[in-house]
């Protein structure tokens, strides 16, 4: 054989060698370029594969709580590949089928449906300062003809979403010479010292709760109950208990219970809420809130006298209930305006032997108490990124003969039984309710609501309240009061202070960061000795500290 027919021989078989072959043989000698390429150019060309081999190896996604395990086995593989018989598989073959036989990827978790936000316009327009404040100071007052001088301490202290306010009044009587405690004579004692106790923002928060001094409460959409408040006396102020509980915006429950004196099952409320398409997309839809009301008074708690004998309820002994059903819907949401459209079915419940006498001496022999509906819309706007905002409520409202729409508000705890004993004169008159709300920088709230039938008289009377908050106006005047009468017959009497008031005010002049004097004023009720109520003046000057903590 000459060297020509040896060349092509040689050519031959390195041209058509079998490709498994190939393949099989160790990667030293997974091609032929080794028989001209020089040494270093053979070190680069090796430390490149290597290079590919563990970026392939590193995209693998293995399992962090098997990482250490199976890195071990690919290490054992790469070590073994260099040892190899023809007749074994590559390292990369191992790889691979170690990937897709052992090294499976978990199955990613299945991600919670978050709903879309929903904004309530029941919840407040101004949230509570976050800040705290002691305000406090000398003075005197005049109780029951009797000349009173003390000190009144007001401080407010606030721990993220937890707020405590208290009163504590200690006057020293000039004419009896000894200091003042019939404010913790009965009931709940000196709890009473303790204004509220909070955590939260209702409707603001998932969690709220409100213990103390209750005022300005509605119930739902407001059917049942609204403009509430357990505190009518400032001796004999109540400690009730307020929350709503809201799970997702999805599902929730509000509760009420007017006063914890143990000595009476007191007012009762709860409302639980749905919000069952709340998870849908689409607007409108899932704003759409369904609740059911049921309110229950068994009030017989001792209402100690002026002359110090006891008196009880007459029409509660039995039980006053009252039902109710609401829904509502947000038809428009923007930043600019938010418009909502709600509406309501309520009906009383009250079965007394004394309130069927009391009827039949009136001539309503067959007396029972009478349902109503509402519907209504709300506008909440803002103007110029919250500078100034606007809260306007309308409301249709359509009644039966005796009842009293929103009956369970601040005239109710004034004086229950004769609250009830409206209910026999009441004709079934329609009206409206409207309310009106706003906000300067924040700083200056005003609001104000009235109800008003069709055709007002005794037996369909009318409802106002206002309010007012200001803080710290030019960093001199502030300002907090509330007022609200009802059973108007006469519009005309709407602001003149009688037996069917409701006032508490307080004016603050801020000397310098440390230092105010101010003036307290409230129209609130106490007990007679012939078991009735009187209007009860106290106007309180002050001065002392007010400070922003």
């Amino acid at each position: 054989m000459n060297i020509k027919s040896a060349l092509f021989l040689i050519s031959f078989l390195l041209l058509f060698l079998p490709k498994s072959y190939s393949q099989e043989t160790s990667d030293k000698y997974s091609d032929y370029s080794y028989l001209w390429e020089e040494d270093d150019k053979k070190k680069k060309k090796k430390k490149r594969k290597k290079k590919d081999e563990q970026i392939k190896i590193d995209s693998l996604q293995i399992p962090s709580d098997s990482l250490a395990l199976d890195s071990l086995k690919l290490q054992s593989l790469l070590i073994q590949s260099d040892t190899l018989k023809p007749d074994s598989i590559s390292t990369i073959s191992q790889i691979d089928s170690l990937t897709s036989e052992e090294l499976e990827e978990p199955k990613p978790k299945r991600e919670r449906v978050e709903r879309p936000p929903i904004s309530d316009f029941r919840e407040p327009m101004v949230l509570p300062n976050e800040d705290g404040s002691i305000n406090g100071g000398m003075t005197y007052t005049q109780i029951d003809g009797k000349d009173y001088v003390g000190l009144v301490l007001s401080p407010e202290f606030k721990f993220g979403k937890v707020g405590v306010g208290l009163n504590v009044p200690i006057l020293y009587g000039l004419d009896d010479n000894s200091i003042r405690t019939e404010i913790f004579e009965d009931g709940v004692g000196v709890a009473r010292l303790i204004r509220y106790i909070r955590y939260g923002v209702q409707k603001n928060d998932p969690v709220y709760v409100k213990a103390g001094e209750i005022s300005g409460l509605m119930l739902g959409y407001g059917g049942l109950m609204n403009n509430y408040t357990n505190s009518t006396s400032y001796e004999k102020r109540k400690v009730g208990i307020h929350a709503d509980f809201n799970y997702d915006r999805f599902i929730g429950l509000e509760l009420l219970y007017s006063d914890l004196n143990p000595e009476s099952f007191n007012l009762f409320a709860a409302r639980p809420y749905i919000r069952p398409l709340s998870a849908f997309p689409i607007k409108v839809i899932n704003t759409l809130e369904v609740g059911a009301s049921f309110i229950s008074d068994k009030d017989q708690t001792s209402i100690i006298t002026s002359d110090s004998t006891s008196t009880t309820y007459s029409f509660t002994k039995s039980g006053v209930k009252g039902f109710g059903v609401d829904m509502g819907v947000t038809l428009l949401s923007s930043p600019f305006i938010q418009i909502d459209l709600f509406a309501s079915y309520s009906k009383l419940n009250i079965k007394s032997d004394t309130l069927s006498a009391f009827a039949s001496v009136l001539g309503e022999s067959d007396f029972k108490t009478g349902s109503g509906t509402s519907i209504g819309m709300n506008f909440r706007m803002h103007f110029i990124a919250d500078v100034f905002s606007t809260d306007i409520r309308i409301e249709r409202l359509n009644n039966s003969d005796h009842y009293i729409p929103q009956f369970f508000n601040s005239m109710y705890e004034i004086n229950k039984d004769r609250r009830i004993a409206s209910l026999v004169t009441t004709d079934g008159k329609n009206g409206i309710y409207g309310s009106l709300r706003g906000h300067v920088l924040k700083k200056v709230s005003l609001g104000g609501s009235l109800m008003i039938p069709d055709d007002i008289s005794a037996a369909s009377p009318a409802f106002v309240e206002l309010s007012a908050d200001m803080e710290r106006l030019a960093n001199k005047f502030s300002f907090h009061g509330s007022y609200v009468k009802g059973d108007l017959d006469d519009l005309g009497d709407a602001f003149s202070f009688d037996e069917r008031s409701l006032a508490k005010m307080r004016f603050i002049y801020h000397m310098n960061k440390f230092l105010a004097t101010g003036v307290d004023y409230y129209w609130l009720f106490t007990p007679t000795a012939e078991g009735g109520y009187e209007a009860t003046k106290y106007v309180m000057p002050y001065f002392g500290v007010s400070i922003s903590l």
